[in-house]
C-alpha cells in the first residue's frame, strides 16, 4: 500500500469539508430598488421651479405632459412643448393627489417631490463623465 504524505492528508481533509461558499444575505428590497445611477439614466432630473414659466419651449415639457396624460391628469386641452396654463392645471391636479386636503403645494408648478413621483423619462443627454 502506498504511503500517504502530509500533502495528501491535507488534500483529503479539504475535499471532505463542505467547500461551497456560504451565500451572502440578500436584502428583501434589493431587486426592486433601482440604484441612483439607473434612476439618473432613466428619468429627467428636476429642472427647478424657475424652469416652468410662460413661453418655455422644451422637450422636457413635452415628456412631462405625456406622463401627466398617461396618468390621467390631462383635461383634453393640448399639452405641447410650450408651457401653458393647461400644463399648470394638469400639474395642479397631480399635486392634489399627492397632497390630499390641500396640505402643501398645489400651485401647478412642479416641486421636486412631485417631479420625482411623476417619473418623467429622460429626454436630455446624460452628462459626460471626465
Amino acid at each position: 500500500m502506498p504511503e500517504t504524505t502530509p500533502q495528501d492528508q491535507a488534500t483529503a481533509a479539504r475535499k471532505s469539508k463542505d467547500t461551497a461558499p456560504e451565500a451572502a444575505p440578500v436584502a428583501d428590497n434589493a431587486a426592486s430598488t433601482p440604484d441612483a445611477d439607473d434612476t439618473a439614466r432613466r428619468y429627467e432630473p428636476y429642472p427647478g421651479a424657475n424652469f416652468f414659466h410662460g413661453g418655455r419651449h422644451s422637450p422636457i415639457v413635452v415628456a412631462m405632459a405625456r406622463r401627466l396624460e398617461a396618468e390621467g391628469f390631462g383635461d383634453g386641452r393640448y399639452l405641447g412643448p410650450d408651457w401653458t396654463t393647461a400644463h399648470r392645471d394638469a400639474v395642479a391636479r397631480f399635486q392634489q393627489t399627492l397632497r390630499p386636503k390641500g396640505s402643501g403645494d398645489v400651485s401647478g408648478i412642479p416641486d421636486e417631490t412631485a417631479w420625482e413621483r411623476l417619473r418623467v423619462p429622460r429626454v436630455t443627454p446624460l452628462p459626460r463623465e471626465s
